[in-house]
C-alpha cells in the first residue's frame, strides 16, 4: 500500500511539474509575441468596402458576417471591447459546427474556436488581429490565422445575450486594429479601407489617437485614447463604439423606452460626482444604468465641434486607473460611445493613429470617402 501511495504521489508531482513547465513556457512565448514587430500590421491597397450593417437606436451598430451559404450572423461592434467571439448559440449552426476546433489559452485553458477565413463567404471582409492578452495555441504553436473563439455559456454571458435583440457574434478591439474605418452614424453606414492622410493631422476636426505600444513602438492593444472637453476641462477618454447603458426599470421609465439597453458614454465617478456638485441643474437619472446613475451633460466639445446633450453613466475610478490602464497608453477618465458619436460621420485610422469627426451639414469639413 505504501508503494502504491508513493507512486501515486510521484505521478501527481510529475503532472504538476509538467503543467507548471507548460504554463511558464507559454507565458514566455506570449511575452515574446507582445514584443514582436508584427502585431496588428495590415497593409492594404484595397478600395473602400462597405460592410453590410444594422444600427441600434441610431447610435450603435452590428455588422453582418456573410457565411458561404449567403446566410448572415449579426456581430456587435465594440472598439472598446476585448476578444472577438462567436456566441455559443451558433456553435451548432450547420455551416459552423464542422469548422469548430480546439485550442488552448495560457497553455492550460481549452476553448473552441473557428478560423474566420473558413467562416466568411466574402474574402473582402476584414478580419481580427490577435492581441497579447488572448493568444490561442495548439498546444505551443500560435494560431496565426484570424479566428473567433467560442466561449462557454455562463450566467454572465447569458445575461448579456438576453439584453440584445439578437447577438450571434461580438467583434472587439482586435477586429479594428490595423485598418482604417468610417462609421457614418447619420447615414447608418460602416466602411473599411478609408485611411486618413498624415497631412490631414493639422485639420481642426482631426485628433491624434493613443495606443499602448511595446518597445518597438508597435501598438499591442487596440483601445484608442483621445480627448474631449467638458465644462472647460480636457478629459482623456476611450473611443468606445459599444458603450451601452443596461437600463433598470427606473431607467426605462426615465427614458420612456421598453429597450433593455441604450447607447451611452461613461465617466469616472470622481468627475461624475464633481459635475453633480458644480451643476445641480444638469439632468440626473439615479440608478438608471443598473445601480449606477446617468447624468446629462448639456455640451461636449470634440474636434472643433460642440454637441449635446450627451448622457454619461458613472463608473468607479478603478475601472480606468486599474482595469483599462492595462490595455491603454494612459489612464483615461471615461469612454465616449454612441450618445456622443451618433452626431458624426467618423473616420478612425489605426495605422496613422488619427480620428476625424465630420458633420454632414458642415460643407467645409465633409469629404468623400
Amino acid at each position: 500500500m505504501k508503494k502504491i501511495i508513493k507512486y501515486v504521489l510521484i505521478s501527481i508531482g510529475a503532472i504538476i511539474i509538467l503543467i507548471a513547465s507548460q504554463f511558464f513556457i507559454i507565458r514566455k512565448l506570449d511575452r515574446n509575441f507582445e514584443e514582436s514587430q508584427e502585431i496588428g500590421l495590415k497593409t492594404t491597397n484595397q478600395k473602400p468596402f462597405k460592410l453590410p450593417s444594422t444600427f441600434l437606436d441610431g447610435a450603435r451598430f452590428m455588422v453582418k458576417l456573410p457565411l458561404p451559404s449567403q446566410d448572415t450572423l449579426l456581430a456587435y461592434c465594440d472598439t472598446g471591447g476585448g476578444i472577438s467571439m462567436l456566441m455559443p448559440s451558433v456553435k451548432d449552426h450547420p455551416e459552423i459546427a464542422p469548422m469548430v476546433k480546439k485550442g488552448l489559452v495560457k497553455g492550460l485553458m481549452p476553448i473552441d474556436y473557428v478560423l474566420l477565413p473558413n467562416l466568411l463567404g466574402n474574402k473582402e471582409f476584414p478580419q481580427p488581429t490577435t492581441t497579447p492578452n488572448f493568444i490561442l495555441r495548439k498546444p505551443f504553436s500560435m494560431v496565426k490565422e484570424p479566428y473567433l473563439v467560442i466561449p462557454s455559456l455562463n450566467e454572465a454571458l447569458q445575461q448579456k445575450i438576453d439584453k440584445m435583440p439578437r447577438l450571434d457574434a461580438f467583434l472587439g478591439q482586435g477586429f479594428f486594429m490595423g485598418n482604417a474605418w468610417t462609421f457614418d452614424y447619420p447615414k447608418q453606414e460602416v466602411w473599411v479601407n478609408t485611411p486618413i492622410k498624415s497631412a490631414d493631422s493639422i485639420k481642426p476636426n482631426v485628433l491624434p489617437l493613443g495606443f499602448k505600444k511595446n518597445s518597438h513602438g508597435v501598438a499591442v492593444y487596440g483601445h484608442p485614447s483621445m480627448s474631449i472637453e467638458i465644462d472647460g476641462a480636457k478629459i482623456d477618454v476611450l473611443f468606445d463604439t459599444g458603450a451601452s447603458f443596461v437600463l433598470s426599470d427606473k431607467g426605462k421609465e426615465y427614458f420612456n423606452t421598453e429597450k433593455n439597453t441604450l447607447a451611452g458614454s461613461f465617466i469616472a465617478a470622481s468627475i461624475f460626482d464633481q459635475w453633480r456638485t458644480d451643476h445641480p441643474d444638469w439632468k440626473y437619472y439615479p440608478e438608471s444604468d443598473g445601480n449606477q446613475g446617468i447624468i446629462e451633460v448639456p455640451s461636449v466639445k470634440v474636434a472643433g465641434y460642440e454637441v449635446g446633450p450627451v448622457q454619461f453613466s458613472r463608473r468607479p475610478d478603478r475601472v480606468w486607473s486599474e482595469m483599462m490602464a492595462q490595455s491603454m497608453d494612459k489612464v483615461v477618465k471615461g469612454a465616449i460611445g454612441g450618445s456622443l458619436l451618433k452626431h458624426f460621420k467618423i473616420k478612425i485610422d489605426y495605422n496613422s493613429e488619427l480620428v476625424q469627426f465630420q458633420k454632414h451639414n458642415d460643407s467645409t469639413l465633409v469629404e468623400k470617402l
